[in-house]
């Protein structure tokens, strides 16, 4: 293990969301996330950079389907979704959790990726609404015109809206590669400096799950 990933969880991870969905989380985010990118190397064998250019995409859906089966079963976890849309999110203890792909290398923790600028526009819209206050960095990425996206945000967000008292937003995000699987996984919470750019109040390097080891194969005899 990585001598920056604790053994347990962290004292702010325990005070957001309490010991027990804490000691969860610390092993269910990068189950989850490891997953869904298993799932979908598995869909497309041999096609590595068609995969990479699906991992960095903020609607691959998987990451939110792995989410929400990992996590929606804890106690007082709420699923949101909207139909027919690829964004389905989870609440807990007042935190909606999103996932983020931040990078493709393991040397790369989140704690050095630039807050915002690879955020998909569920994360800014969301960042946006129930973050602080902060104002757009001059080298974000501009987001393409997808009328089916902004339509898929509004509704989701406006459904997260309703809830009382306004949640919190927690990053979850990942560095995976298509022949090398999850890389690193990471748990944060961003903040507005004094000039009104974004940085993280706190983040946790979370344990990767062990290698799955493939079963040799029997040997088959006429």
């Amino acid at each position: 293990m990585r001598p920056d990933v604790l053994v347990g969880p962290s004292d702010w991870l325990v005070d957001q969301f309490g010991d027990k969905i804490a000691d969860e989380l610390w092993t269910r985010v990068p189950e989850a996330l490891s997953t869904a990118i298993d799932r979908e190397v598995h869909a497309r064998p041999a096609m590595t950079q068609t995969v990479e250019r699906v991992l960095g995409n903020p609607r691959w859906p998987l990451p939110y389907e792995e989410l929400v089966l990992f996590l929606g079963t804890l106690p007082g976890a709420e699923i949101i979704s909207v139909p027919k849309s690829v964004y389905q999110l989870v609440l807990i203890n007042g935190h909606v959790v999103v996932p983020w792909c931040y990078g493709q290398s393991a040397r790369l923790s989140m704690a050095d990726a630039e807050v915002g600028r690879s955020f998909g526009r569920l994360a800014r819209e969301l960042l946006g609404r129930f973050g602080p206050p902060w104002r757009r960095s001059p080298v974000e990425a501009p987001l393409p015109l997808d009328a089916v996206d902004e339509r898929e945000v509004a509704k989701i967000c406006a459904a997260i809206a309703r809830i009382e008292p306004k949640p919190e937003v927690v990053i979850a995000g990942y560095a995976g590669a298509p022949n090398l699987g999850l890389l690193r996984a990471c748990l944060g919470e961003v903040k507005s400096t004094d000039n009104g750019t974004l940085n993280w109040s706190h983040l946790d390097d979370l344990p990767l799950p062990p290698p799955v080891i493939p079963r040799p194969r029997r040997m088959q005899f006429p």
